[in-house]
């Protein structure tokens, strides 16, 4: 990982900091994790969207969201394995589905608990560009498979809210491309 700040994407929203305070942001550089490795999961996402008659926006289709984890090391050093979303829900009950989850804002991983202090007291926490595409409504009853969307399309992701979410929940491992690593106190 190389230290950077100034590549964080100029769309963020400040209020996604508010909070935290921020020690060092890493870009994530390893292998798969290169720029354009997400490519393949984004172009059939992209692709999905579009065959269902939807014109493909990022922002809508993709959002930049926080993934607290106390295996943030794990997850960029072994791009292979990525996110895996079957491990997910080990911290307690998966309320909105199973999956991988992810917070609209930092504030939400840090106050949940979701990142613990390393020995020195700072926190890390991943901002990832996740490929959400058509969100649904979480339930915890979603194991594994979401619910038709139209015909033979599933919906890609689960949200805590449809009008204004903060959790995104998504089942498939090559969903989210981790981006940075932020270190916060």
């Amino acid at each position: 990982m190389g230290m950077t700040s100034r590549a964080i994407p100029e769309d963020m929203n400040p209020a996604m900091w508010q909070h935290i305070n921020i020690l060092k942001i890493e870009r994530v550089e390893n292998g798969m994790q290169e720029d354009g490795s997400a490519e393949p999961y984004y172009k059939a996402l992209q692709r999905g969207v579009e065959n269902q008659g939807v014109p493909f926006v990022p922002g809508l289709h993709t959002r930049w969201v926080f993934h607290g984890s106390s295996a943030v090391d794990s997850i960029v050093s072994n791009p292979i394995s990525g996110f895996q979303p079957l491990m997910s829900g080990t911290r307690g009950n998966a309320l909105w589905g199973s999956g991988t989850y992810f917070a609209r804002d930092a504030k939400y991983v840090y106050d949940g608990g979701f990142c613990s202090p390393g020995v020195d007291g700072s926190r890390q926490i991943l901002l990832c560009l996740l490929m959400n595409g058509f969100v649904c409504l979480g339930d915890s009853e979603h194991k594994g498979v979401l619910p038709f969307r139209q015909g033979r399309h599933r919906y890609n992701a689960s949200v805590d809210s449809l009008s204004n979410p903060e959790i995104f929940v998504t089942q498939s491992p090559g969903a989210a491309y981790p981006a940075y690593v932020i270190t916060f106190s």
